[in-house]
């Protein structure tokens, strides 16, 4: 498995685990606003986490031209 494609399946957890959160407040399973804010903090983590899976990508593309 190459490090590209390791990063893939991590972008893919990574989706899969903010969509499960959008799921959640979707479904009403949120129980409280500390959970709601939990939540999206979590969220945003997982957003600035692919953007850095993003990053890295793009920097091994760049060095494998």
């Amino acid at each position: 498995m190459t490090v590209k494609e390791m990063l893939a399946m991590i972008k893919a957890d990574l989706q899969a685990r903010k969509s499960q959160l959008a799921n959640d407040m979707v479904e009403g399973q949120i129980s409280d606003l500390n959970h709601y804010h939990k939540s999206v903090g979590i969220a945003e983590g997982l957003m600035q986490a692919h953007a850095v899976v993003d990053g890295i990508i793009e920097k091994i593309e760049k060095e494998d031209e």
